[in-house]
């Protein structure tokens, strides 16, 4: 049967289980893989779909964890030759050592659950950074007594009180007055990878310092930024809003040119055997190609390498 990759990344998505996807996007003979093909890489390391055997897959796979462990895509070259526009930036080439010999391209792109967007208040410049969350793909959530009196828009999930929210998240403590220390303490304790506060340096020097006495550690309390946003001099709920939103946008894209981590991945090489010849790591559990050596199994990501081993066992251990 055909690999339904639309039909199992919908389900993925739904879970909100990290994925990547890698396509084919061109293809050098011989090679086994069709440019169009699509697989799926969960972030255990598990693939499903067919998009080239033996160096192809077990590459694949590592770049795919890549992606996902920094968020950001890439498009990969594999060949036993050094590319004729080698200039192109954008493009990761990785040699092969291996005997398959072919070429291949692919796009990988990670797919991430959704990040939260957690806004604690409930004054005018919440209601605008809700609608800017969700212009810039955020699930975003609105937390303060009386939130459902504020004009917010469909899909915003509302919370009555400042609440601890699960999951990866940013957030914003907009409460300018109202239940500061609360809505900080609630927004610390949801870990959040980015917490601004929008409140005056005298009023924040005197909430940090009530952190600080109440055993919030010094590295959390260093990590909010204050005042909330980029300086372009905003005046009104709208301009504010903007401000606080650039200045997601430039730690998100800052983040993920630093390589920061974004999710955890499986060690690739955990449970696996080098092939002698090429140095790939090979999965003996589902290796096609094996032989055993004076006492020992070895593990090859092709035939050829294995046929190569076998002529002369000796050179490779």
């Amino acid at each position: 049967m055909k690999f339904n990759w639309i039909h199992r990344a919908a389900e993925l998505e739904k879970k909100s289980v990290p994925f990547a996807i890698a396509t084919v996007i061109d293809t050098v003979a011989p090679t086994s893989a069709k440019p169009t093909a699509k697989a799926i890489i969960t972030i255990d390391g598990n693939m499903e779909g067919w998009i080239g055997g033996g160096c192809a897959q077990e590459t694949v796979i590592e770049e795919a964890l890549h992606c996902l462990h920094t968020g950001m895509a890439s498009i990969i070259r594999l060949s036993p030759e050094q590319s004729s526009d080698g200039n192109v930036s954008y493009k990761k080439e990785i040699f092969l050592t291996c005997e398959s010999g072919g070429t291949l391209e692919f796009h990988i792109e990670p797919v991430l659950p959704m990040t939260k967007l957690v806004i604690y208040g409930n004054t005018p410049t919440v209601s605008v950074l809700a609608k800017m969350g969700q212009l810039l793909g955020y699930e975003v959530y609105a937390l303060a007594p009386g939130i459902f009196e504020l004009n917010l828009p469909d899909g915003v999930k509302k919370m009555e009180e400042f609440s601890i929210i699960e999951g990866r998240c940013v957030a914003v403590v907009a409460t300018q007055g109202n239940g500061d220390l609360q809505a900080l303490k609630a927004a610390t304790a949801s870990k959040p990878e980015f917490l601004s506060l929008i409140a005056s340096k005298k009023k924040t020097n005197t909430l940090l310092e009530q952190l600080k006495k109440d055993g919030i550690s010094k590295d959390i309390i260093d990590s909010i930024k204050f005042p909330a946003g980029l300086d372009i001099g905003a005046i009104t709920p709208q301009e504010i809003a903007v401000s606080i939103m650039a200045e997601l946008v430039q730690h998100k894209r800052s983040a993920a040119q630093r390589e920061e981590i974004i999710f955890e991945v499986e060690d690739t090489k955990n449970g696996k055997e080098q092939d002698p010849i090429c140095g790939m790591f090979v999965n003996p559990q589902t290796a096609d190609n094996s032989c055993e050596y004076d006492g020992v199994n070895y593990y090859f990501c092709c035939g050829g390498c294995k046929e190569k081993f076998e002529a002369e066992p000796a050179t490779y251990i």
